[in-house]
């Protein structure tokens, strides 16, 4: 099946523009230099004697001056790094992704305003991902792009959206000149309340944003309910407290990106999502197999139950 699938901007290779930082290597340039410039005006003798201070003693003031001098070098050519990765949608963060967003006309969700102090916004990957697709929704011409892109700018209730025509491998096949947006809402179960659909609908129609000749219909996603049950095996009973809320942790935010239309959910990766620091090995009862989603599905998860359970280990646990 076909889905809309822009640049993954992960698989970019790293910016040459940023700098390792190794406050080591910092430090030995410096002291390199010092000491080429020692060579310039002191003897052989003269030029060991003081690099021996500066290179091998502590407490020695020369090598205070070295150490404190790369270490304001490595300051600065971190501010740099960062300034570097501000400008780039692959790497922007926070207030920077902002404004990149900002440049395109797309502006950061709220999802919850119910603390004027305190709301709850779209989280950065989420907001990345609707301005990579901002350019999506120059086309009058119906791509599949252009659809998610309207969709999703239609109301802030909406998580994820997938679009399916004619070409797309679905059941009952769609016939030409027909288009089906698939919605999950961010609220209950993902299931798109009436209200939720009329406004994505109302948004997708306009002629400058579909083709004149589409008829648009608009669905909600039909939930496919699961629970997770696990135990995690540790060797330390002292730590599982410690382990278990980290685990709690880690799954709850697989959850959280497994929310998407025509996702399977594959057992494999929830143990790997269970298996935080601490914890040996993760046994998955429930789901007991894979959890097959298909194209109008999502996965919504009911229950998360974990244990924890402190096993026999070796002499190398100790």
């Amino acid at each position: 099946m076909s889905r809309y699938a822009a640049l993954d901007l992960s698989t970019l290779p790293q910016m040459t523009a940023i700098e390792v930082l190794s406050f080591d290597a910092m430090l030995a340039a410096r002291l390199d230099e010092l000491e080429q410039r020692l060579a310039e005006r002191f003897t052989a003798t003269k030029v060991a004697e003081i690099m021996a201070l500066a290179r091998n003693i502590a407490a020695s003031p020369m090598r205070y001056l070295n150490e404190a001098a790369a270490a304001r070098e490595i300051y600065l050519t971190n501010r740099l790094n960062e300034a570097v990765r501000a400008i780039f949608l692959a790497s922007a963060r926070e207030g920077d992704l902002d404004q990149i967003g900002a440049n395109r006309g797309v502006v950061r969700k709220i999802l919850d305003d119910s603390d004027p102090d305190n709301p709850v916004l779209e989280d950065d990957d989420e907001f990345r991902a609707r301005i990579q697709l901002v350019i999506e929704s120059y086309s009058p011409h119906g791509t599949e792009g252009s659809y998610v892109y309207w969709a999703l700018d239609a109301d802030d209730r909406v998580r994820d959206v997938a679009a399916y025509g004619p070409n797309h491998e679905v059941t009952p096949a769609i016939v030409p000149g027909n288009a089906e947006i698939v919605i999950l809402s961010r609220e209950g179960d993902g299931s798109a309340p009436p209200d939720l659909i009329d406004a994505v609908h109302a948004n997708l129609i306009p002629d400058k944003r579909r083709p004149v000749a589409d008829k648009v219909t608009v669905l909600s996603a039909t939930p496919v309910a699961y629970r997770i049950e696990a135990e995690l095996q540790v060797t330390s009973a002292e730590a599982a407290a410690i382990v278990l809320a980290a685990a709690q942790a880690s799954v709850a935010a697989f959850v959280s990106k497994r929310l998407a239309i025509g996702r399977k959910l594959y057992r494999t990766t929830l143990a790997a999502a269970l298996k935080v620091d601490g914890v040996v090995d993760v046994i998955v009862t429930e789901p007991p197999e894979d959890v097959p989603i298909g194209p109008y599905e999502a996965p919504h998860c009911t229950d998360i139950a974990l244990t924890v359970t402190a096993i026999t280990g070796g002499w190398w646990n100790v």
